[in-house]
């Protein structure tokens, strides 16, 4: 596909260097020569310098013929406003990013009169994510599929753990599980794991099944931490707003540092269900004052990812058993993994995600069988999907998996079936039917449509 860039921040210098990856045609638009040239320097692009809203500038890019348009400069209305010259100048798809709150509810009007195909809001696409992770803090990650049928989790395997030195055909027959380990991170390894094999203290792994089961098989394997209720979130920027409404709904006990006045009041006004304080997170003495030892969870939300590293592993030092740490700079991804920091989050990446999949079903034809849903496991080495079976699958449907198995490609693995609303974690008798919700797990393959799992 032939696709166009408009605003080459964090989440445009992403999404240049991710769909590169997945093989498309990409012309970027930013104001900054600069940003063109570093972009141009580790990605084939075409640039251009201007403003992407600007009929001319996108006539100049020939976005004519693109076939989608990405609107992700830092403001709201740029975005919206490039997508409707983008649409007037006959491009098929547009997506912009739009985080204001204040237009969560125009969404009809922006698909109707702009012409926008998507909008995403990276904030409260992550926000959504902390929030399953506070729900089950027990795991360093938590991906709902299928509407909430089935759930990916990951965790790291403690020392003494019940699992460890098992092999995986052993876990439902030894302790009862019924999940499916579908991807271990072993070092700096990934593996999509057969049954034979053993796992070891310190291995990463990523599992699917049901919600109540995967719960039960953490509480099974020793590993269940007690509910949260207790948070204290460092930062009152967007992410933090949306955070505490995503939680509205339960008992938790929020409270909120933030060190402009004006956003304080702000925050204070809009949610009543949060404490918000007004101060610097930076100050370690002041989150001490404020209860950090006795909260459940810590989570560092402020816009300084050096900030946010530094306050998570000082809540670390002084034990609080949850932390959540947003750092969007990849290269310091490794120094929150060695500093055991597990739950690190990226509205950048968070954003990636969603984009991708969607050019994977735009580039697939937008047939019923393309990819509903992905995810990125172990820093994009792996990938979970979810795929819609349909009846005109003739070479998946109906055939026992261990049929399938010698005509698939290498590394794929089938991690879930949802029938009816059920999760089914399969085994080799089991078979695809219509309409079951598929998840598949695999690496080195960039599958855009079910079928894609088979060989030829």
């Amino acid at each position: 596909m032939r696709i166009v860039i408009v605003g080459c921040g964090k989440v445009g210098s992403t999404l240049a260097m991710r769909l590169q990856e997945e093989g498309h045609e990409l012309t970027i638009i930013d104001r900054s020569e600069r940003v063109i040239e570093q972009i141009g320097n580790v990605v084939d692009v075409i640039g251009y310098v201007g403003n992407g809203a600007v009929y001319s500038v996108l006539e100049s890019a020939d976005v004519r013929n693109a076939d989608l348009l990405l609107a992700v400069t830092a403001t709201d209305e740029i975005n919206l406003l490039t997508c409707l010259v983008a649409n007037k100048l006959g491009v098929k798809h547009t997506i912009a990013r739009v985080r204001n709150p204040e237009y969560a509810e125009n969404a009809t009007l922006f698909h109707e009169e702009f012409g926008v195909s998507m909008t995403i809001n990276p904030e409260r696409q992550l926000a959504n994510e902390i929030a399953r992770i506070l729900r089950f803090p027990s795991a360093t990650r938590v991906e709902m599929f299928a509407r909430g049928r089935a759930e990916m989790v990951s965790c790291t395997l403690p020392e003494g753990a019940a699992p460890a030195g098992l092999k995986l055909y052993e876990l439902p027959q030894k302790l009862g599980l019924k999940v499916l380990v579908c991807a271990v991170r072993r070092n700096d390894e990934v593996l999509i794991p057969s049954g034979g094999f053993e796992l070891c203290a310190g291995d990463e792994l990523y599992m699917t099944g049901a919600p109540k089961e995967v719960e039960k098989a953490f509480r099974k394997m020793g590993m269940w931490s007690n509910p949260i209720k207790n948070v204290l979130i460092a930062g009152g920027g967007k992410v933090s707003y949306y955070l505490a409404q995503a939680l509205a709904d339960r008992n938790f006990r929020l409270k909120i540092i933030e060190r402009d006045p004006e956003r304080a009041a702000e925050l204070a006004e809009s949610l009543p269900n949060a404490v918000v304080l007004l101060g610097d997170s930076s100050d370690h003495e002041l989150l001490t004052e404020e209860g950090l030892a006795a909260a459940d969870a810590f989570v560092a939300l402020t816009g300084l990812d050096e900030g946010n590293i530094l306050s998570a592993l000082y809540a670390k030092r002084i034990g609080v058993n949850k932390i959540i740490c947003k750092v969007n700079n990849d290269h310091l991804k490794s120094l929150t993994e060695n500093a055991g920091l597990e739950s690190t989050v990226s509205s950048k990446n968070v954003t990636a995600n969603t984009i991708v999949r969607v050019v994977r079903a735009y580039a697939a034809g937008e047939g019923e069988g393309n990819v509903r849903a992905m995810y990125r496991l172990a820093d994009g080495r792996a990938e979970i999907l979810e795929f819609a079976a349909t009846a005109d699958m003739i070479r998946l449907i109906g055939i026992p998996l261990k049929d399938l198995k010698p005509k698939m490609k290498k590394d794929i693995l089938v991690a879930c079936i949802v029938r009816k609303n059920k999760a089914i974690v399969p085994g080799g008798a089991d078979v695809i039917e219509p309409n079951d919700r598929v998840l598949i797990v695999t690496a080195d393959q960039r599958l855009t449509e079910l079928t894609g799992i088979l060989v030829g």
